[in-house]
C-alpha cells in the first residue's frame, strides 16, 4: 500500500444522494468543528459539491444555512470563507445565555400550575434517557432541545420569538463544548443540577447554577482548547 493510500482524506465526505440538504448541513458543519475546514478557508464550490457528491443547488443551499448559523460567512472579493470559532465567539455567546437562561429559568421556576415545570421534567427525562442509550445524536439533540425546553417554558412571549435567532449559535456552542470534553458523564452531573435548581425555585440557586452552566463552563473550555493547541504545537519526543 502507498504512503498516500494509507492516509485519510480530510473535508467534507460523499453523501448519498437519499439524504441531501440536511446530510450535506451536517457534514460540513462536522468537518468545520473538526478543524477539517479551517477558520478563513475559502469554500470552493465545484471542488466540494464534487467531493461530496451532490449537486452545487444543493450545496449552496447548505452553505446559505451554515452562513446562516455563522459557521461560515460571505467576504467581498473572497466568496464564502469558514469563520473562526474563537476565545471571543465562545464568550460572547455564553454571555448573552446566561443573561437570557437565568430569565428563563427564574420564569418556569414561577409556575402557577405546575405545568412549565412538568415540561422541565419531561426534557429532562429524554435527556436522561439518551445519555443511556449511548447514542450520541441522540443525546446532542436531547442538549439542545433542554435548552429549548426552559427558554419556552418560561412562556416569555419574548424568549420564544428569540430562540430561533440564537438556536444556531447555541447549538455551535454546545456542539464544541460536546466535542471538545468528551465526557457525556460530566454533561449529565451539570444539566441535572441545574434542572434542580430550577424545580427547587431559589431564584438566587437559579442565577448560581446558569453562570455556572454558561460563563464558568465557557472560561474552562476556553483553558481546555488553548491547552489542546499548545500540546499540538510542541515537537514530540523521538
Amino acid at each position: 500500500m502507498s504512503k498516500h493510500a494509507s492516509q485519510p482524506t480530510l473535508g467534507p465526505r460523499p453523501v448519498t444522494n437519499q439524504t441531501r440538504r440536511d446530510a450535506v448541513v451536517n457534514e460540513l458543519r462536522r468537518a468545520i468543528l473538526a478543524g477539517e475546514l479551517g477558520p478563513g478557508q475559502r469554500l470552493k464550490e465545484v471542488q466540494i459539491a464534487q467531493q461530496m457528491g451532490v449537486s452545487r443547488p444543493t450545496l449552496r443551499e447548505a452553505i446559505y444555512q451554515l452562513i446562516h448559523e455563522g459557521l461560515l460567512e460571505q467576504q467581498p472579493y473572497r466568496g464564502v470563507v469558514v469563520t473562526a470559532i474563537d476565545e471571543k465567539f465562545i464568550r460572547d455567546v455564553a454571555a448573552v445565555r446566561m443573561a437570557l437562561e437565568q430569565l428563563a429559568a427564574r420564569a418556569l421556576a414561577d409556575d402557577p400550575d405546575s405545568s412549565r415545570k412538568a415540561r422541565l421534567r419531561a426534557s429532562s427525562e429524554e435527556y436522561r434517557a439518551a445519555h443511556a442509550s449511548q447514542d450520541t445524536d441522540r443525546l446532542h439533540q436531547a442538549h439542545l432541545d433542554l435548552h429549548w425546553t426552559i427558554w419556552t417554558a418560561s412562556e416569555n412571549s419574548m424568549l420564544t420569538r428569540m430562540w430561533p435567532t440564537v438556536e444556531a449559535q447555541i447549538n455551535i456552542a454546545i456542539t464544541v463544548d460536546e466535542s471538545t470534553r468528551s465526557d457525556p458523564d460530566r454533561a449529565l452531573h451539570v444539566h441535572e443540577r441545574l434542572i434542580d435548581a430550577i424545580l427547587d425555585g431559589d431564584p438566587r440557586l437559579i442565577d448560581a447554577e446558569v453562570e455556572r452552566h454558561t460563563l464558568w463552563s465557557a472560561a474552562e473550555l476556553i483553558e481546555m482548547l488553548a491547552e489542546r493547541k499548545k500540546s499540538a504545537g510542541r515537537p514530540h519526543a523521538g
